[in-house]
């Protein structure tokens, strides 16, 4: 059997190659900590991630904030389901007897236990209605805020972008 000319020279060639690969490369750091093995105790699994995952200074809210709608009442209400309590129309009424009317019916439907109701604002021109302007700023006045849990754009069937359903806080 014949020999290639470089059989010989062969093997060094290829330990000079490895040689020259090996000096260029750097040692491999992973980002991940250490995963548990058979005989590495838990605690120093846990403490390598701490480590390697310092935690951040920014605070996380653990409870989530109650919503005034839930997803199954809201669904309820597109759906026409959800019986509206009770219903209040501001049309034609100044801001001043706009506010004394609104701040009244809230009282009495908080006084009846009252859950979902509707205030009706009217959209005025280019939706511009000054009592659908200033119902959000109403709402967050002391008097009714503790009493208002959320309020949401009303459906076409219950008068649209002029009027806006409201969830009271349930009664203690």
């Amino acid at each position: 059997m014949k020999k290639g000319r470089d059989s010989g020279n062969k093997g060094e060639n290829e330990q000079t190659l490895w040689d020259t690969v090996t000096r260029s490369v750097k040692p491999y750091k992973p980002s991940k900590p250490p995963e548990a093995s058979a005989g590495q105790p838990l605690r120093k699994i846990k403490s390598a991630r701490a480590e390697a995952n310092p935690p951040s200074r920014v605070k996380i809210q653990e409870k989530p904030v109650a919503k005034g709608f839930d997803r199954c009442t809201e669904t309820k209400l597109k759906r026409g389901q959800l019986p509206l309590e009770g219903r209040i129309d501001l049309h034609g009424l100044t801001q001043t007897e706009a506010f004394a009317a609104l701040s009244a019916f809230i009282r009495t439907a908080v006084a009846q236990k009252k859950r979902t109701v509707l205030v009706i604002t009217g959209k005025g021109r280019k939706f511009e209605g000054v009592l659908r302007q200033k119902l959000p700023q109403w709402l967050a006045e002391p008097e009714m805020a503790r009493h208002v849990v959320d309020v949401k754009p009303a459906q076409p069937k219950d008068g649209g972008s002029g009027a806006f359903y409201l969830r009271l806080r349930k009664p203690k």
